[in-house]
């Protein structure tokens, strides 16, 4: 069954890129400042993302998806999957990322996973990365500083094309690296703010293809403080989530 499952995936990613790659530039009024964007797939430098190793995923439990803003680097398309899958040492942020997932894949309703800090490795060689799906909102035309404005209007001009690739991951949690906005924008949540009318804990649920998923509204991994901080707030948001599954007589995350 994981098998069909990988090939369909694999297959109808690529078709989605594919068809991505081509969609027509265009100029996107931003809400709030009244600047226009210009979305330019086509002739911008395009970032595939996703899952990371299908064979991993498929297999899991518990599938957490990383939705981010953006990623930058190099003159011609490339792919964040082959990225964050090759010998290049680890960056501090990918880091953080790990010790997320190793907490998320660990800590129950009873019990925060403790934290420990192991030693750098290679991307290929950490089993946390193999674990997780990544989507950036923005897929062209990425920098190192982000424009909320600008990814709040990718995310609504691709919120289809994004929607799409979220439900092709089939992800059982999305933990929001400070993109709760955009993730309101691409499943057309309406004010009130949909985050604060179902919970004031940073997290709540959304129906995807009828599946309950778990959002951790969360900060980007990229933040300034401390990891240990990090890690013990974002396990602690997560251990609400499941204590309250628990109370509803659904102590686990949605099985295969």
């Amino acid at each position: 069954m994981n098998e069909n499952k990988i090939s369909t995936y694999l297959k109808d990613m690529e078709q989605l890129f594919a068809e991505w790659k081509t969609v027509e530039p265009a100029e996107i009024k931003e809400s709030k400042s009244g600047k226009t964007s210009i979305i330019d797939h086509k002739n911008k430098v395009f970032i595939k993302d996703g899952v990371v190793c299908p064979e991993q995923w498929f297999a899991q439990e518990i599938r957490p998806l990383f939705l981010l803003k953006e990623a930058y680097g190099d003159d011609k398309d490339w792919s964040l999957i082959d990225f964050l899958s090759s010998n290049e040492r680890m960056s501090k942020m990918w880091k953080r990322v790990a010790h997320w997932t190793y907490g998320l894949m660990k800590t129950t309703a009873n019990r925060i996973e403790p934290y420990f800090d192991y030693p750098s490795s290679t991307y290929a060689e950490n089993k946390e990365l193999r674990q997780i799906a990544v989507i950036n909102v923005k897929k062209s035309n990425g920098d190192k500083s982000s424009d909320w404005e600008q990814i709040n209007a990718y995310a609504e001009f691709d919120k289809e094309r994004l929607m799409k690739q979220i439900e092709l991951c089939d992800p059982t949690i999305i933990v929001c690296g400070y993109t709760g906005t955009p993730l309101e924008i691409i499943f057309n949540k309406s004010q009130p703010s949909f985050r604060e009318k179902q919970n004031e804990n940073l997290f709540y649920h959304l129906d995807i293809k009828g599946h309950n998923v778990l959002v951790l509204d969360y900060w980007h991994p990229a933040n300034q403080y401390p990891d240990l901080m990090n890690y013990y707030t974002l396990m602690g948001i997560y251990q609400q989530a499941l204590l309250n599954r628990k109370s509803e007589g659904n102590e686990q995350l949605r099985k295969y």
